[in-house]
């Protein structure tokens, strides 16, 4: 095939025009319009978020604060998730209130209501990948990496997949790889024949080929059978007579553009459930939309052939047949890949802007770590332990989550980790080192939950993330603007105290600061016991920040009490202490449960709900000996209510 004339790409960019004509009055009107919208579809609502409004202070980079920018219990500066150039007020949506599930009603109840959902931006960029390569064009994937990563990232603030903003570069990357994505896939006769077949060639295209890849590159796209409109819609342009006159190759181009620049490819549209009980606000999910249930939620992208055919068949629709397509989903090492993501976001690991190795006071602590070293990635190394030690106990082993909280294995391959520990390298087989030194126990004080950015720690950070991430409780972060000049500042190093006392003394007597401070501050002087970089220690060392110069050794002090439930004021006297009161309390479990069920379904619960139902499930089983963790997450999806749908506003 020759090379493209300029004039060749006027259809091309008419019909992507049109489409983003289409996908900007669906994100700013809630309807769907234009080709492929169907009349099945309309008047349902299009893309989510153009036109609400954003509120949150931005203040924060993650409820860990990592990074040891700023002082408060946020810490930092948060970067919107739209268009990657708004920060502060309005920058990034707020942090929602932990969320209450209230009581599973008797019966089980109905789901709470299922939003309009993007596509995430992660699962946005599986898609595309998945789409072009199970149609024959993979290899056009590796031209689009600009384009894809030019999608705004979804906000951290919170759990991405609950940013549902739509915003002008959404917009503007979507077409910019739907428009490569069509040139790329017919940019040659091998290209374009592996995409529509060989009848592709001939010129002009016979309507028994366009019908074809109608039907089998539209079934991908949509996550379904096009309807008849839509059929009647787009053979007008595979038979190259919309917008304009159009050769075979510029007709299915400008096909591939138009369902790519589609509500119905960049949304999760559930629209052809059967009512239950006449109602048409509660749904049976069809088929087709269980099989993109189950696709997104364990593999974050489209549901494959395999899905697919299951839906056509009906066998998707029978309890059987989803039992064994869900097997076979949550076996797949996609599925490995979104829970370890899960875990990710929960910890908020990417909120850490990396170690300030070039700071003399930093290169003291870290002396002998080989730390800031080319060819040495401590940062990633702790994190990679964290993975590892999780997939342990939920796919190579049948690990229940005390098993996650009390584990004493050390899983980390890399040397210099394993020389923060005090430990050997893992050998990759055989048994595993063991921590028996009594330094610490559980995921919870594994180095990467407890690095910090500078040569000192910051207990506050430290006791946020704990308060706020692993216990769910509503820690409400402040207002920068509000705030004494140089609250955020951490307190200069002194030879005359330690940290916790430096810290201490920032809030003791301010009464602006103190009652929130008084709620997670000794979560983080208890652990005070790990450095900045995570080791164990009785000692805390005081360096000067310009010369490095070891300016003190002074005795730390880690008894405090933790109030991990209020009201108990028994204190504690160090980080294996306040492990064993957080197992106690069980909050930690209704945490990760309530996490999970927010970052799977992507939508706050609905008190009292069916919703209930789910996290009460998960919340019995992550404290039942017997169940592993891939049990609780796959339970998730076993539930009556994962294969309906709720009509109506959250």
């Amino acid at each position: 095939m020759s090379q493209q004339r300029a004039g060749d790409r006027a259809p091309t960019l008419v019909i992507a025009t049109a489409a983003l004509v289409t996908l900007c009055l669906a994100a700013c009107t809630g309807s769907i319009t234009g080709p492929g919208a169907g009349s099945d579809a309309a008047g349902s609502p299009g893309l989510a978020g153009a036109s609400g409004s954003v509120t949150g202070t931005g203040n924060a980079a993650g409820p860990s604060g990592r990074g040891g920018a700023s002082f408060g219990s946020g810490g930092g500066t948060s970067t919107g998730g739209g268009s990657g150039s708004t920060t502060g007020s309005g920058g990034t949506p707020a942090q929602p209130p932990p969320a209450t599930f209230g009581a599973c009603p008797a019966g089980g109840g109905e789901p709470g209501p299922t939003p309009l959902m993007k596509l995430s931006t992660i699962q946005y960029r599986n898609t595309v990948r998945d789409l072009l390569a199970s149609s024959g064009v993979g290899a056009v994937a590796s031209e689009l990496v600009t384009m894809l990563a030019a999608v705004p990232e979804d906000s951290t603030v919170s759990l991405r997949g609950l940013d549902q903003r739509v915003t002008g570069d959404h917009l503007k990357a979507y077409f910019d790889v739907a428009v490569a994505a069509g040139n790329g896939a017919t940019s040659s006769s091998s290209r374009l024949t592996a995409l529509a077949g060989g009848c592709a060639a001939t010129s002009p295209l016979a309507a028994s080929c366009g019908d074809a890849f109608l039907t089998s590159f539209g079934r991908r796209a949509f996550r379904r059978p096009l309807t008849t409109d839509e059929m009647t819609s787009f053979r007008d342009i595979v038979m190259g007579k919309s917008p304009a006159a159009a050769t075979a190759a510029e007709s299915i181009r400008n096909v591939v553009v138009a369902m790519m620049m589609s509500p119905q490819f960049v949304n999760h549209l559930e629209l052809d459930g059967a009512p239950i009980s006449g109602r048409q606000d509660y749904l049976q999910l069809s088929p087709y939309e269980v099989a993109s249930r189950l696709s997104y939620t364990f593999w974050q992208t489209m549901p494959d052939d395999q899905l697919l055919s299951a839906a056509a068949d009906g066998t998707l629709a029978t309890d059987d047949g989803f039992q064994g397509q869900l097997d076979r989903v949550f076996a797949d090492p996609r599925t490995h890949d979104t829970l370890w993501q899960f875990w990710n976001e929960w910890m908020r690991f990417d909120s850490f802007t990396g170690f300030a190795s070039e700071r003399p006071a930093f290169q003291a602590l870290a002396a002998g770590e080989n730390l800031g070293v080319a060819g040495h990635d401590h940062w990633g190394d702790m994190v990679t332990e964290i993975r590892d030690l999780t997939e342990l106990y939920t796919w190579t082993q049948k690990g229940t989550f005390l098993d996650l909280m009390t584990s004493k294995l050390s899983v980390t391959k890399s040397p210099d980790l394993a020389h923060l520990y005090g430990v050997p390298a893992w050998s990759g087989k055989g048994e595993y080192p063991q921590l028996t030194d009594g330094s610490r126990t559980g995921i919870l004080q594994r180095a990467a939950l407890l690095a910090s950015s500078l040569e000192q720690t910051n207990p506050f950070h430290r006791g946020a993330l704990i308060r706020r991430a692993i216990l769910c409780d509503n820690l409400p972060r402040p207002d920068p603007n509000s705030l004494p000049p140089g609250s955020l500042d951490p307190p200069p190093a002194s030879e005359a105290m330690t940290t916790r006392q430096r810290f201490a003394a920032k809030v003791d007597g301010n009464g602006l600061c103190q009652g929130c401070h008084g709620t997670f501050s000794n979560l983080g002087y208890i652990m005070e016991s790990y450095d900045a970089l995570g080791r164990y220690r009785t000692e805390e060392k005081v360096f000067d920040e310009q010369t490095g110069k070891l300016l003190a050794t002074l005795p730390i002090d880690t008894t405090a009490v933790p109030q991990v439930v209020a009201g108990d004021t028994r204190s504690v006297s160090g980080p294996a202490e306040l492990n064993q009161r957080i197992i106690d309390s069980g909050k930690v479990e209704g945490c990760l449960a309530s996490t999970y069920f927010r970052y799977a379904l992507r939508r706050e619960p609905t008190a009292d709900s069916a919703d209930a139902c789910v996290y009460d499930g998960m919340r019995t089983d992550l404290d039942k000996p017997g169940v592993g963790l891939a049990d609780v997450f796959r339970r998730l999806a076993t539930e009556t209510s994962f294969r309906r749908k709720k009509v109506g506003a959250p």
